[in-house]
């Protein structure tokens, strides 16, 4: 760490970690830092005064020439629009002499698009990340709900100094409803927060330094988006468009003054979560076309945007439908994206301009588009296709000798990314669009095992425990809740199983230290939701589901999944428990999962025909993920699952079953699943067209862009592969050799740097090559020895 031209004073740090940090020019006063942690950090010229920053991390993050005054944003600050308007606009004008350093921290909710002097800041969209706002009345939502909730609403930070100019200068932003208003869609309940509402603090150094706040000074008026809405898409009239309303020298003599507003009972917290952004385009293929209509195919199913580039003709209107499917008779077909009654829908009217236009405060999930009127709209290429979704980085590959295998990894890719959105691990990107905690706990393994999910798991980590109820310590199904239905263990699990992982992947306790008592009052509501010791019911009035979305009929008993989960979380929690240094609590949580496992055999098992539940539904996998399974259990399992070409498990029977086979040497069976191509597997999928995971393997009007099954594409890492990746440099390979597969090769990144393995099959040999980072310290495991392996060398074994 290099400290340079550095002033502390009337400085308390408490918790604070810095590492690998360089500090220039810098100067800290008044200042109260606890538990934070900068790591990796450089911050230069950077002044920070009169901060009090608290149980907060910044990792990785560059600051310069950035200077803070009142780090927590300001929560008496709040304007709104003064008369009703979902998408206003705002601006501020201002004087300063020779800015040299400046910055601005700002909540714009729903979402916003900040402008400073014509320039836009902000490259992400959909920010700030959604969080559970501020109370509401929940009382109405489809599910009955109680509860206390800690409430958390995120803001950024910009250094802006670049974008200011000695005289005149303008803050422009524009707002738009976002879940904090989102009012239109309720089959859960109704769910608006309410009006968009705005605050900013601007803090410039110059010749002369400068405050400038959110306040009634500031002007608004109407934009051209007249109707928002997540679900239900966007209307934008071209002609109601002020050009050059982000400048200074724009005509504001007919705005209005904004609004002054209570504050919010919140949290306000500066984000460290990345939003969306476009990250890539694609061409769409003309399918159909006539006078008044054009249906087109993005070629894949996505989450973003049309982009409408072209003249479209003053006071004509195009209008653009979307939909995952098409009918048999080439029409959209809305059935899995929402239905008729919930059709995702933008228009715009035209000005007689070249536009390139776009929705700017949602987004459409789909692979088809209809556009009305597309013949009012002029231009070489009108129509292009945006793939949008949060800024987080594939950081695997992965390539093998079978089709449908690749396939799986390419679609799990696809839909995780699609379903990731401000700030939030989504269950669809279209019809729910909710964080549910258990597709979240399902997946997170997968997600932080394929993709860069640190820092968005982070802040959903935090919606988890934010969002369970203070007094009975339920966890709700969705985080940040949104209603939904779920079950009290398998959905409640996440609060355990997200946290732990996080620490296994990333190897931060203090995410542990966190949710470690949150995870004990979870303990206690399920106690209050069991009979004769095994967890049966949920809230009354409301869902309570054990595994969900079997390829027929749900035969597994509720109790006998929820209290599964409840076991594992037990055993997960134990294990927790060691790592924070409590060994009376771990013991204690040891001796209930044992009890609780004993209740399940009572309850479940059959001595007779030596099976759980009959064995319906891989209900023995669960067992066996107990270590409650004997050896001919196993054999009964193994033989039944060989003996099919397609899962009859739901989506946490699917992984369970998957993981126990390779555990118990079950390979070519586990492999044999992953590859079936019967109706309900992932081959019928990939035959039918799928370019994404789908909801259900059968039920056509469950949406198509949905990863909750996907959660078994890491055992093409972990097992086929044999990278056995659980948190510390030494990895060991152990790859489960399977017949038909003849190569395979991927790669994973960790906190230690990128580790690649592959092999291939020669007549009587395998090579093995592995690649690793120098920080990682790899051995290959292979018929029965285990060597260590340098990085590029190739190891040639016997086949066994």
């Amino acid at each position: 760490m290099g400290l340079r031209d550095v002033e502390f004073r009337d400085m308390e740090l408490g918790d604070v970690e810095f590492r690998d940090m360089e500090l220039g020019d810098t100067k800290l006063g008044d200042m109260k830092l606890r538990d934070m942690e900068l790591r990796d950090t450089e911050l230069g010229n950077m002044a920070l005064e009169n901060i009090e920053l608290e149980d907060m991390a910044l990792e990785n993050i560059a600051l310069e020439d950035i200077a803070l005054v009142n780090g927590n944003l300001d929560n008496e600050n709040w304007i709104q629009a003064s008369g009703p308007c979902d998408a206003p606009y705002f601006r501020k004008s201002f004087q300063v002499k020779k800015p040299d350093k400046a910055s601005i921290a700002i909540c714009g909710l729903g979402f916003y698009e900040l402008f400073i002097n014509g320039r836009k800041v902000n490259e992400e969209c959909f920010i700030p990340v959604t969080s559970d706002y501020h109370p509401r009345d929940i009382s109405n939502f489809l599910y009955p709900m109680k509860g206390t909730f800690t409430h958390r609403t995120y803001y950024d930070v910009y250094s802006i100094g670049e974008y200011l100019r000695d005289g005149y200068n303008t803050i422009a932003v524009a707002l738009g409803n976002g879940w904090y208003n989102q009012k239109d869609r309720i089959v859960e309940g109704r769910q608006s927060f309410g009006e968009p509402r705005l605050t900013f603090h601007v803090r410039i150094i110059g010749e002369e330094d400068r405050i400038i706040v959110s306040d009634e000074s500031v002007l608004w008026s109407r934009s051209e988006v007249t109707y928002n809405n997540l679900f239900f898409g966007e209307k934008h009239d071209l002609r109601l468009k002020q050009p050059g309303w982000q400048l200074p020298d724009f005509d504001d003599t007919d705005w209005e003054n904004a609004a002054a507003v209570p504050p919010i009972e919140t949290q306000l917290c500066p984000s460290d979560c990345p939003g969306d952004r476009m990250i890539r385009t694609l061409v769409p293929k003309l399918l159909y076309s006539d006078e008044s209509r054009a249906i087109y195919d993005a070629g894949e199913n996505i989450s973003g945007w049309v982009v409408v580039n072209g003249v479209l003709k003053d006071g004509q209107t195009i209008k653009i439908l979307h939909s995952d499917e098409l009918s048999p008779t080439g029409e959209l077909d809305f059935l899995s994206s929402g239905g008729d009654s919930q059709i995702q829908a933008v228009e715009y009217t035209g000005n007689g301009l070249q536009e390139t236009v776009h929705p700017k405060f949602s987004w459409q999930a789909f692979r088809y588009f209809e556009v009305t009127g597309h013949r009012n709209v002029s231009g070489d290429s009108p129509f292009l296709c945006a793939v949008v979704h949060a800024d987080v980085a594939q950081t695997s590959s992965f390539r093998c000798s079978n089709e449908t295998l690749n396939w799986l990894y390419d679609a799990y890719i696809k839909t995780q990314l699609s379903n990731m959105h401000s700030g939030v691990p989504l269950d669809t990107p279209n019809r729910e669009r909710l964080g549910y905690t258990g597709d979240g706990q399902l997946g997170c393994r997968t997600v932080m095992l394929t993709l860069d999910g640190k820092r968005l798991y982070r802040k959903w980590i935090r919606d988890v425990l934010d969002c369970q109820d203070q007094t009975s310590g339920r966890v709700q199904h969705t985080a940040p809740f949104q209603g939904g239905g779920g079950g009290p263990a398998a959905w409640g699990a996440a609060i355990v199983e997200v946290p732990y992982q996080y620490y296994v992947h990333y190897q931060d306790i203090d995410i542990l230290k966190d949710s470690f008592g949150p995870m004990l009052h979870w303990f206690e509501y399920l106690e209050s939701r069991s009979e004769d010791g095994l967890v049966s019911y949920g809230e009354p009035g409301g869902w309570c589901l054990g595994d969900w979305n079997t390829t027929q009929e749900i035969l597994l008993p509720i109790p006998f999944v929820n209290t599964y989960f409840y076991i594992k979380a037990l055993r997960t929690a134990a294990e927790i428990a060691e790592i924070l240094g409590l060994p009376e609590e771990k013991k204690r949580l040891e001796e209930t999962a044992e009890q609780k496992k004993e209740i399940l055999v009572r309850h479940y098992y059959s001595e007779e025909e030596n099976t759980f539940c009959g064995g319906v539904q891989a209900a023995d996998a669960y067992a066996a993920d107990l270590g409650l399974a004997n050896a001919g259990m196993l054999d009964a399992l193994n033989e039944k699952y060989a003996a099919m070409n397609e899962f009859d498990t739901g989506i946490f029977g699917t992984d369970i079953l998957i993981r126990v086979l390779f555990q118990h040497g079950y390979a070519q069976t586990a492999y044999h699943l992953l590859t079936a191509d019967g109706p309900c597997s992932f081959g019928a999928i990939r035959r039918a067209g799928g370019t994404t995971l789908w909801e259900s393997f059968l039920d056509m009007k469950e949406s198509k862009n949905h990863p909750m099954f996907g959660a078994v594409t890491r055992y093409l890492f972990s097992n086929l592969l044999g990278i056995q990746y659980c948190g510390k440099n030494e990895i060991q390979i152990r790859p489960a050799i399977v017949d038909g597969l003849d190569y395979a090769e991927g790669k994973i990144t960790t906190i230690y740097g990128v580790i690649e393995v592959s092999y291939v099959k020669r007549e009587k040999v395998i090579e093995f090559v592995i690649h690793c980072d120098e920080r990682i310290s790899p051995t290959l495991a292979y018929g029965g020895r285990v060597v260590p392996v340098s990085s590029g060398e190739r190891i040639v074994v016997e086949r066994i």
